[in-house]
């Protein structure tokens, strides 16, 4: 019996993406900070669907097939970009301001998925959490567990600052520090369908308590703008309280997102990977003096592109009359 695509999350995923995008194109700053749930929001969504599926680790042979379903879900469509991005650089590097396989250490920053010239960072993550995930569900089984590990990640990088020259720092907070921190959106995704009315409710006044009193005491009593952005490297404090009262709106809302079957939502929803990666292709190509228009003709551009590939890939398989298994690879590295 096959299971019905839940539309919901692919709008819900779809809203994610158009956010991370947006602050791509550089807008004003109010714009910005209110966008800045994007990154949590999908990495809650993963979590909320891992803890859907009860999923069950039990060999090691279940965690391997795991882990590699997700290596190639992520990180090989994100070589196949850099390759062809690099290609067309070497090409044309009159296209863009800065020719980037002039520097080889950003090339191969950009493949380990580090710096790189940006915006492969967030792959990182979810390739981290995809790792850390199904372990730590095994130890942090419900709310108190939760609290008590956001309780000690928040004392820790607190203390944790600078402790090392700066090279080794730079490893420990990509692949520790903000791993560690987002890691806890994970967790709570994956719990959040067994939490009662009254617990959600809890979570989200508690959120929207602290986070009003903060940004009051920054604004009124500091004079200074309530940056929540600046608390994203790593995540801690109020960039993790607004980006739960998000989730918590978008999740009380969530059936009533069930019933809108608009095809272009549901394309975004079910594509995000690639629609990602190709406007990363734009955002160097493309800037018009106003924000909006780079960021509306990126996602247009972006997904166009995404599409035309996605059609490819279908006749490619049909015309070489390919294997299912074969087939099945390429529809999740190019189509997804």
């Amino acid at each position: 019996m096959m299971i019905e695509r839940d539309r919901s999350i692919d709008i819900i995923r779809g809203l994610g993406l158009i956010c991370i995008i947006l602050a791509h194109v550089n807008p004003p700053f109010f714009i910005f900070q209110v966008r800045n749930f994007d990154v949590p929001l999908m990495v809650f969504i993963s979590g909320f669907l891992f803890g859907d599926k009860n999923q069950e680790f039990k060999s090691i042979a279940d965690i391997t097939s795991y882990l590699w379903k997700r290596f190639v879900r992520l990180v090989v469509p994100v070589w196949a970009f850099l390759t062809l991005f690099y290609s067309i650089q070497y090409c044309f590097p009159y296209l863009f301001k800065v020719d980037y396989t002039q520097y080889p250490h950003i090339i191969l920053s950009s493949y380990m998925l580090m710096d790189g010239f940006g915006y492969v960072w967030i792959i990182r993550i979810f390739l981290m959490i995809a790792i850390l995930g199904p372990l730590c569900s095994n130890f942090i089984k419900n709310k108190w567990q939760l609290l008590l590990y956001y309780v000690i990640y928040e004392i820790v990088i607190h203390y944790s600052k600078n402790l090392f020259e700066p090279t080794v720092q730079r490893y420990i907070d990509q692949f520790g520090s903000y791993s560690l921190g987002f890691l806890l959106f994970f967790m709570l995704g994956a719990q959040y369908k067994d939490y009662t009315s009254k617990t959600k409710i809890t979570l989200f006044m508690t959120c929207m308590v602290i986070t009003i009193l903060g940004m009051a005491y920054t604004i009124f009593y500091l004079d200074k703008p309530f940056d929540i952005g600046a608390l994203k490297y790593p995540p801690r404090s109020f960039y993790i309280y607004y980006a739960i009262i998000i989730f918590s709106i978008i999740f009380w809302i969530k059936p009533r997102l069930r019933n809108i079957n608009v095809t272009i939502l549901n394309f975004i929803g079910s594509s995000t990977i690639w629609i990602y990666l190709w406007h990363i292709l734009f955002i160097f190509l493309i800037n018009f003096k106003h924000w909006y228009l780079n960021w509306i003709i990126i996602i247009i551009f972006s997904m166009v592109l995404t599409y035309l590939q996605q059609r490819i890939v279908s006749k490619a398989i049909t015309y070489f009359q390919l294997s299912d298994t074969i087939s099945k690879q390429l529809r999740i590295i190019f189509c997804s």
